[in-house]
């Protein structure tokens, strides 16, 4: 004999699995309070809003899964699971950013220093480049070639000049160089002397 409670709820379930609205709200007024109080405690607390924001997407995902559930217990079973689930994602990325928050103000300093030593050397490097598109033609060609990391043997294959020639028009493009550059201009140019 089955008993009035198992009725209603194979009842319910059937509604629920069919889309019916009324069914779904009462599954959610059956569940929704006791799951936000559960995640908040997994959060330790850190906020009412994500918590009701994590139950409020995994019974999204219950809606759209609606149809394969056969017991309340089996729904039961699946929001807490999935809320616990996206609460240790919500702790997860909650650490990484604590990690990175932790290592930037350890480091903030030296973060700022390194800023720092980058848009110099952008700056650096434009200033090269601008002197370099100014040179003529062939220099123009063989200095991006090197400031680029070939080597004058590669440069020599790729253009069928002699090393010599290209080492010789590598000297004049970097005397000609020195005299438009500023110091940390040249600076960086004797790395490609």
């Amino acid at each position: 004999m089955t008993s009035r409670n198992v009725i209603d709820e194979r009842a319910l379930l059937v509604k629920f699995q069919s889309g019916d609205k009324l069914a779904f709200d009462q599954i959610f007024t059956m569940f929704h309070s006791s799951l936000v109080f559960f995640a908040d405690k997994l959060l330790l607390n850190i906020g009412m809003e994500i918590s009701k924001d994590i139950v409020l997407d995994i019974f999204l995902k219950l809606h759209d899964r609606r149809e394969n559930f056969e017991t309340l217990s089996n729904i039961k079973a699946f929001l807490y699971i999935s809320v616990r689930n996206s609460c240790l994602k919500v702790i997860e990325k909650e650490k990484v950013n604590q990690q990175r928050f932790d290592l930037y103000s350890m480091n903030v300093d030296e973060f700022d220093n390194n800023v720092l030593d980058i848009i110099l050397q952008t700056e650096v490097y434009q200033e090269l480049y601008h002197a370099i598109e100014l040179l003529p033609e062939q220099y123009k060609l063989i200095m991006q070639k090197i400031v680029n990391g070939d080597t004058p043997r590669e440069i020599s294959e790729e253009l069928g000049i002699p090393v010599s020639t290209i080492n010789t028009q590598k000297s004049r493009a970097i005397s000609l160089l020195r005299k438009s550059l500023s110091g940390a201009g040249i600076a960086v140019l004797l790395i490609y002397s």
